[in-house]
């Protein structure tokens, strides 16, 4: 019968050939099965692959994105201005120190009365924990410094808030100031003169710096942190003050001047001497000896004791065992003029350490290459000012000169009872007093 369908032309020849065709093709056989099989293994595995990658490169972005967001909270936007001046400190304008941690951002650390935060955009303070950790979950690496780093992809990502914490910690501003005449306020009205600026002092309270200018009217405020911070020139005997906001930039190292609007300086610039007072100078440098020991962390004796207005307890020199020991400093140099030299006084701020001993100091001059001492002080258990005056310079007997002062040098001695206790300074000045 086969053989009938077979032979037979028509419809049944042509459905047996049909069948025959299919069944010869209808399906794979084992070999192209596994082929088919790792092909779509390798293609399954680069998919992945390449889906890992896309993710890892979207973790990466993200991170980095975040990690910008967390510097500015630190250190603040630079493109945010107003007027055209930089507006946007971040954490640093508001405390003058970097955030101990990422959570100082959105939470005050310490109670600081000067914290202003958060500091960061709401959905981040919304999601602490996620602040706190890259996109793979890890936690940042921050511990106050200029650097924070992601460690999740294995390989550390990192972004630096600075190239050092002094970028944003230790800057400068230099000024000169004049009267509405462009008089200087040279060696008469200098000390008339105070500028102050008022600056956060890291531990969350408000810092006021005075300084005083020069007899050129110049003047440097340094030490200053990133922000805006407001600056008052006043001239004491008219209680005339310029008020500015001062915007001081990371690396900023600037000079301004600055003019009052009266005559205040003019009259010094006339024929003669018009007035009296008193010129205060101030350590300056190392001087010739230098036999007490530093406290407080300064680099140099003389540090410890240029202060304008005395830190006491912070920072000061002091005697070691019972022999005297001698401090001599260089001075600020006033610019000469036409006034006579009534006196030249040196003076200290010390006390004694221990009130089971007698501490005794001594007030040093030195002119000519030759030390002069004062009479000798019993010094307090309290701070207390101490001062010798010389109305004649010592070396030569007769009247000072203003080039003797640009010369001067000027210390102090101190000794204690018991080589067990100190005698302590924080304070040393020179008063030079001058007239018609």
């Amino acid at each position: 019968m086969v053989k009938w369908f077979a032979g037979r032309p028509g419809a049944g020849g042509d459905v047996w050939n049909m069948m025959r065709l299919i069944y010869n093709h209808s399906g794979f056989g084992l070999i192209e099965l596994t082929v088919l099989v790792i092909v779509l293994g390798i293609l399954t595995a680069v998919t992945m692959q390449s889906m890992t990658a896309a993710v890892q490169d979207l973790r990466r972005v993200k991170t980095e994105r975040e990690m910008e967001i967390l510097a500015r909270a630190i250190v603040g936007n630079p493109d945010e201005t107003v007027q055209g001046i930089r507006s946007d400190f971040g954490y640093i304008g508001d405390i003058g120190a970097f955030p101990p941690s990422l959570q100082a951002l959105y939470r005050n650390p310490g109670g600081l009365a000067t914290w202003d935060g958060p500091y960061l955009p709401p959905g981040f303070v919304q999601d602490s924990v996620g602040l706190a950790t890259d996109e793979w979950g890890r936690p940042y690496l921050y511990g106050g410094g200029t650097v924070i780093t992601s460690t999740g992809s294995g390989q550390p990502i990192t972004r630096r808030l600075a190239d050092a914490a002094a970028d944003y910690l230790l800057n400068s501003l230099s000024g000169t100031i004049r009267d509405a005449n462009d008089s200087l306020p040279g060696a008469i009205y200098r000390d008339s003169v105070d500028v102050k600026i008022s600056v956060p002092d890291g531990l969350g309270a408000i810092l006021t710096k005075t300084y005083r200018p020069s007899a050129a009217g110049a003047f440097r405020l340094d030490s200053l942190p990133a922000g805006q911070h407001l600056m008052r020139i006043i001239y004491r005997p008219e209680v005339d003050t310029l008020l500015r906001y001062v915007t001081i930039l990371p690396r900023h190292k600037s000079t301004s001047d600055f003019k009052f609007a009266a005559a205040h300086f003019s009259a010094s610039a006339g024929g003669g001497c018009d007035s009296s007072g008193f010129i205060a100078l101030r350590p300056d440098g190392v001087g010739s000896t230098t036999r007490l020991t530093a406290s407080g962390g300064c680099a140099d004796n003389w540090e410890c004791v240029d202060d304008i207005t005395p830190d006491d307890n912070i920072t000061m020199v002091q005697s070691q065992g019972g022999n005297w020991r001698t401090d001599i400093y260089s001075l600020s140099s006033p610019w000469s003029n036409i006034c006579n030299i009534y006196s030249v006084s040196v003076h200290c701020r010390a006390l004694k350490a221990a009130l089971w001993t007698v501490g005794r100091a001594k007030l040093v001059l030195r002119t000519y290459g030759t030390d002069y001492e004062g009479p000798e002080n019993t010094v307090s258990s309290s701070w207390t000012e101490y001062s010798s005056e010389w109305a004649t310079n010592p070396a030569t007997g007769l009247a000072w000169t203003w080039d003797e002062i640009e010369q001067l040098e000027a210390g102090l001695s101190l000794q204690t009872s018991s080589p067990a206790s100190r005698v302590q300074c924080t304070q040393v000045w020179v008063d030079v007093a001058y007239g018609p």
